[in-house]
Order: structure tokens, then sequence, then C-alpha cells
């Protein structure tokens, strides 16, 4: 009778055509997923009690397997290490029924029923079987309207179902002991890939990730649009993916540690120079030098030593440099204020990026061609599109208002006329 079922559910599953999805709707589209991914958690419910049930039977002894996993690995797919996750996945789940069940019903996923089944599993004190009940069933009923995450936090209050005076105790000793456990767990490695791109992966601590993520979203760059009608937003080939926005951010992050803040090597700092010859800074067509012997452009090097407080170490056809830094290369506070009033955030056109996420630009004379710092010459513009100003030659200059426009390349605008951000409105611009 049961094997009938499962025929049957095989046999409706084969009445479905996937090209069916691409005659829905969109709302039926997104029904779909919903149904599919509940029908998916049914399945999953059914496949850890079998599982389990082989496991205690010793069923893979009965066709000569060595064990359960290899069992159910040999049955189908042949992933030994996905037969093991699913074995160990039904031993979670064996100590809640009620979980079990609402898996079942298509009621919770499968990670929060392996949550719920953690969180009671490592209660803490000694709670009675009915307490252990009260808290599974309060969790049920939370996984229907919290996300993973919200739910995780929820579990780790549970304890106050049962010991409200002790609940706080209790989840800050359930934060310690992560908190331990996630610096024993964390680690970094990077490699060069020798390709000009390096490659890593890193594990760190919940705190220190959600900094790090907020710091990149921060400065994660603008929405890039597509639009062949408007060349102010025609600055990429198409627009690029989250983790390349994320990629561009965590640059920007780099080249704004500040050096002279972190502890010194044999009393010389952090801070990286820029060895390139004077004529190619101001011509841009020699690469230069970084002091770890990394090569970089010449646009590249330009655009460092406008935006960050990277050392640029200028020869001129002899050993000694002739300009290691101008000391007042960099705007100051109080004309990066003024310009804040004027600017508003990044002046480039199309972009809405504030005041915070923006360098000061070298408008009228790049500094590397002698440019000077001063209040006049000063634009705001975000990290993303000050590299496309850099990368693209778009020049900028400023209206008879006073306001800054940007002269993009013939690539782009075959008659260069000139663009501002709309922010910038004859109504608004005092």
């Amino acid at each position: 009778m049961f094997e009938s079922s499962l025929i049957a559910v095989v046999q409706a599953m084969d009445a479905l055509r996937l090209d069916a999805y691409e005659a829905m709707g969109s709302a039926e589209q997104i029904a779909a997923c919903e149904t599919l991914a509940r029908l998916e958690a049914r399945i999953k419910a059914h496949q850890l009690a079998a599982a389990g049930a082989a496991d205690r039977s010793k069923a893979a002894a009965t066709v000569g397997a060595t064990s359960t996993g290899a069992m159910l690995a040999n049955s189908f797919g042949g992933d030994v290490g996905a037969a093991a996750r699913l074995l160990k996945q039904a031993k979670r789940l064996e100590a809640v029924s009620a979980t079990q069940e609402a898996l079942a019903r298509g009621e919770v996923s499968l990670g929060q029923a392996e949550l719920i089944a953690d969180k009671i599993k490592n209660l803490p004190g000694d709670p009675t079987p009915a307490q252990r009940e009260g808290c599974e069933a309060r969790l049920l009923d939370d996984a229907t309207t919290m996300s993973l995450k919200g739910l995780s936090r929820r579990a780790d209050r549970i304890s106050e179902t049962f010991a409200p005076e002790d609940v706080d105790a209790h989840e800050n000793e359930i934060l310690l002991s992560r908190e331990q456990q996630a610096i024993k767990d964390s680690y970094f490695w990077m490699a060069d890939r020798r390709n000009g791109t390096y490659k890593g992966e890193f594990v760190i601590p919940e705190a220190q990730g959600e900094m790090l993520k907020n710091c990149l979203e921060a400065l994660n760059a603008p929405q890039v649009k597509k639009a062949e009608d408007d060349p102010a937003l025609a600055v990429l080939d198409e627009r690029p993916t989250y983790g390349q926005q994320m990629a561009v951010a965590f640059m920007t992050l780099i080249e704004h540690i500040p050096g002279d803040r972190l502890p010194d090597v044999a009393g010389v700092g952090v801070t990286v120079t820029v060895n390139i010859d004077l004529l190619s800074l101001i011509d841009g067509i020699k690469a230069g030098t970084l002091s770890t012997g990394c090569r970089i452009s010449a646009t590249e090097a330009r655009r460092m030593a406008c935006e960050q407080g990277l050392l640029p170490m200028v020869f001129n056809g002899k050993p000694l440099p002739l300009d290691c830094g101008r000391e007042k290369r960099l705007f100051t506070r109080a004309q990066r204020r003024a310009v804040e009033r004027r600017d508003r955030g990044c002046t480039f056109p199309g972009c809405d990026r504030p005041p915070s996420w923006c360098v000061g630009h070298h408008a009228r004379t790049r500094w590397a061609e002698g440019g000077p710092t001063n209040l006049e010459d000063i634009v705001l513009i975000c990290p993303h599109h000050h590299r496309v100003v850099h990368a693209q030659d778009w020049e900028i200059w400023f209206a008879e208002d006073g306001l800054p426009e940007y002269i993009p390349p013939t690539t782009i605008d075959r008659a260069r006329k000139p663009i501002r951000n709309t922010r910038f409105r004859t109504d608004t611009a005092a």
C-alpha cells in the first residue's frame, strides 16, 4: 500500500512539464516556487524517516553494504558524503517528533527543523519533557513568521518559557560559547593567482562579519543603469553583478586603510609608495611599480595619487626621487566641508551617492600634472565613478554658475556635450 502511494507521487511528478513554468504569469511562478519548496520539505521529511528506519533495522547488511551511508550512496547518486549528511540529519531530528511532523506537512524548511532540533537538544538547565515540548511548540509557531536568522535569535532566549528569571544569563552563556567557538573556527588565506589578481577565503565571527559587510555595503558602487540615449549612464558595458560591486567596495576599503595608524614594521610603517617616472605620471604612457613589487598602469597610479594616502615617489631619470609626496596633496577637512555644501554628493551625472561616500578629485588640473589643492579645484566623486573618470578620460569643467560638468569621451558621445548631475538645478544651485 505504502509503495503504491510512492509510485503515485512519482507519476504525479512525471505529469509536470518543466517548460510549464514559462507559460505562467509572475504571480503563478512565485506561488509555484513556494509550493515546490514546501513539497521539497515534505519529501525530505520522508527521506530522512526512511533513512533513519533503514539504519535502525540494519538494512545495509542485507545487501552487503558496509554501512547505511554506503548503502544510500550506492542506491542513487554515488555521493558518499551526501549520504552521510542525510543520515546525520535523520538522527538530529529523531528527538523532535513534532518538528518531524511539521517538516512532513511542509510547514517548516529543513534548515528550520535542524535549528529547532539543535536548540531543543541543548536547552540550558534540566528541563522536563513537557518543558521541552513547550519550547519546541513555541519555536515551530515562531518559524511560520521568522527568517532563519530571526528564529535562531529567538531560540537563544527560548528558556524564558520555563525559566524566565534566568533567560538573560542563559542567552549570555550561549553567546559567549558561540563567540569563543567562532574564534577557534576563524581562518584567513589569500594567494597570488599570478594573472593580476588575488583570491582568498576567510571565516570570521559574526560581529566582525557584520561590521565588514556594513562597510562594504556603504562603499558599494552606485547602481549602474544602461541607457543608450543617455551618455551619462553608459559607463560600463553592462550592469555589474552584486559580487562585482562588493569587490570594488572591498578594494576601496583596502585603499582607505590608514597606514599611518597601523603598527610599524622596522620603524617604517606600512605606507606603500608608487615609484614612477615624472613624465609617465603626467603622460600616462608607462607603468609604475609599488614598493611591494606590484606593477600598475600609469592611469591607476594617477588615480591613487589623486585619491589615496598612498605616497607617490616620482623619479626623473636619476636614482634619487624627484618628489616623495606633496605635503598638501590631499584636501583639508575645511575644504571638504565647503565643497560638501556645494556638491551634496557625487557630482558624476546620474549618481546619488552622499558626500560621506565620496573622495575629493582635482577637477581642473590633475595633481600629477601640478594641479593645486585648493577649493576652486575640488569636486566630490564616489570611488566607482572616480575609477571611470580616470580609466575613460572624462574631463571636468566648471560652468558659468560655478558648478561642475562632465565632458564624456568620444567613445560615449562624439559631440562631447557637457552634462551635469541633475542634483544641480537652477532652483537649488545656491
